[in-house]
């Protein structure tokens, strides 16, 4: 697109210095043709611009350095200095430029769009601080957008972010924050999915978790979702938990934002998935596995405005984190999940040659 903007489509997995973690896993889920809500990134030059154009580079590392980090008060204080600092100088008019651009080519009528963090540290493999960087759902309009942005940028120095960095001996002038900027999918129904088990780690399986409305309610463990156990192998259904979904977390238009609102009765113990639904998740969970090669912890969701299977997106996807960084044990006995159902498949193979 750009100097400071690039869209998922100029984005691949290995640019994660350049766009964080999550904007290079969108585009390279976007170049294999899956199913990815159109988007683009504000690349790490930009806030570094944005910091250099305002005079800010001294003000903000220098802040930083004196935070005293066994004393809370003063961390939330100095923390909420930089932020405001980051957030109250103007946008450089060439970057809010290339923003208005990139907003307005996501469609007509000022379309929704999130405002999502991707992250990485410079000179490193970290490409990801989970649940450490903010998000913001429904956004309407480049000049909202733009403020949102600089609330991105800005949420590098939240208190949370700023002492993990601090922990982990990483200097925050190597933090890489690089905003995306995605249209809005209209969620009937979003979650989470692992192309293994993740409560033992079998290989063999596939776990899908759901709830109404956008994934904030089941990624933040606020509503108890549905959950589907598949079997990459024979494509079964081995298990299927149907919960009492009771809150939804959804655009509310009197308050212009995304809000929890009480599922209707009828609805709270309705399945928020249909079965070629599930089918179709579990086909791209494996399509997005073998393109990988690796486990993967993938964000999905459904939209009522498009028919199956166009209805099913892709909103992210990366490594699995906690079973991949174990030795793989057998689950069963001596042999895994995965052996036993292959021996399972080739005796009736067998029998019905």
């Amino acid at each position: 697109m750009g100097r400071f903007t690039k869209t998922f489509r100029e984005i691949r997995k290995d640019m994660f210095q350049i766009c964080g973690g999550k904007a290079s896993h969108l585009g390279e889920l976007t170049s294999i043709g899956l199913n990815v809500p159109y988007g683009f990134c504000i690349i790490r030059d930009a806030f570094f611009h944005h910091l250099k154009e305002n005079g800010l580079e001294r003000d903000v590392f220098g802040i930083a350095r004196t935070i005293d980090y066994e004393d809370i008060a003063d961390l939330d204080k100095k923390t909420e200095n930089i932020r405001s600092l980051i957030e109250n100088a103007p946008m450089p008019k060439e970057i809010e430029e290339e923003i208005v651009d990139g907003y307005n080519s996501l469609g007509k009528d000022d379309p929704f769009v999130a405002v999502r963090s991707s992250v990485a540290i410079r000179d490193s493999e970290i490409s990801s601080f989970p649940g450490l960087m903010d998000t913001y759902h429904y956004l309407k309009g480049a000049d909202r957008v733009i403020d949102y942005v600089k609330k991105c940028w800005a949420s590098v120095f939240t208190s949370r972010a700023t002492a993990a960095r601090y922990r982990k001996g990483i200097d925050h002038e190597r933090a890489i924050i690089a905003p995306i900027v995605q249209r809005m999918v209209n969620a009937k129904c979003a979650g989470v999915m692992f192309t293994l088990n993740p409560v033992n780690g079998d290989l063999s399986k596939i776990v899908i978790e759901g709830a109404w409305g956008i994934g904030e309610g089941v990624v933040s463990g606020n509503v108890t979702p549905d959950r589907f156990v598949v079997d990459k192998v024979i494509l079964e259904v081995n298990e299927k938990q149907v919960s009492c979904k009771n809150l939804k977390y959804v655009y509310d238009p009197n308050e212009k934002k995304a809000v929890y609102k009480e599922v209707p009765e009828e609805d709270q113990r309705k399945c928020c998935l249909e079965e070629k639904e599930i089918m179709e998740l579990v086909r791209l969970a494996k399509l997005i596995e073998d393109h990988y090669k690796i486990p993967m912890d993938i964000e999905w969701a459904i939209d009522i405005d498009f028919e199956f299977p166009n209805n099913v997106f892709i909103l992210q996807a990366r490594a699995e984190s906690v079973w991949s960084k174990k030795k793989a044990e057998p689950v069963v006995g001596k042999k895994s999940s995965y052996e036993l159902l292959m021996e399972r498949a080739m005796k009736t193979i067998k029998l019905n040659q």
